[in-house]
């Protein structure tokens, strides 16, 4: 085989093979954006649950008699917003309540464990666990990371980051009036949570209900 002849079936070959490396290409292309997505919308169900998780618990206290109901009869501020206050313009979220169980985690999975004989416990700060959502600028990146704000082991606030690419967060109060007929027990006041995403620009929502009321 000539020279010449070897260069044109070379180009021949590549000519051949060039589309179906390109479709090869741009099929790993989309495979990948698929699994980003995909990726982003488990974190995104998963920091909305522990969210929900949180409200939820936002002003428990454990009573089991009369007497510990009038030991414990201080209102303290169990559950804030703070608008507009993060990254991008983004809400904060906190909330107070007091340990339910042994097996009950905070934001970050953290339970309370009984020291001195059980007459104190960690992660607790005036006998009530501490929890707070908010975003700030990701290092090194364009957009926001969602932190969580829990008591360490002294009682101390430490943040942790749970979820990248943030674009923005938002809680807004839903106070559901009570029509003629219905009972109290029917209405529905919570917090309505609104997480929007830099990656896919994907936005995702939620409706919690408070459980305990003051």
């Amino acid at each position: 085989m000539s020279l010449l002849e070897y260069l044109v079936s070379i180009g021949l070959g590549i000519a051949v093979i060039a589309p179906v490396m390109q479709s090869s290409s741009a099929l790993i292309i989309k495979q990948t954006q698929l699994e980003k997505a995909w990726l982003v919308e488990q974190d995104a169900i998963r920091v909305l649950e522990l969210m929900a998780r949180a409200i939820r618990m936002a002003g428990y206290r454990k009573i089991s008699s009369l007497s510990d109901y009038r030991q414990r009869s201080t209102k303290i501020d169990y559950i804030g917003l703070e608008h507009r206050s993060g990254w991008n313009h983004s809400d904060a979220l906190w909330v107070k309540h007091e340990p339910a169980d042994s097996a009950e985690g905070d934001c970050l999975g953290n339970r309370v464990e009984q020291v001195n004989y059980g007459k104190t416990q960690t992660r607790t700060k005036k006998g009530l666990r501490h929890q707070g959502f908010f975003v700030q600028k990701a290092v090194g990146g364009h957009g926001g990371s969602l932190m969580c704000a829990s008591l360490d082991r002294q009682g101390r606030l430490k943040n942790t980051s749970l979820m990248q690419h943030i674009n923005s967060l938002h809680f807004k109060w839903v106070e559901q009036k009570i029509g003629r007929g219905q009972s109290p027990s029917t209405a529905r006041s919570g917090v309505q949570i609104v997480l929007k995403t830099t990656l896919k620009e994907r936005e995702f929502s939620r409706f919690v209900a408070l459980r305990n009321r003051p």
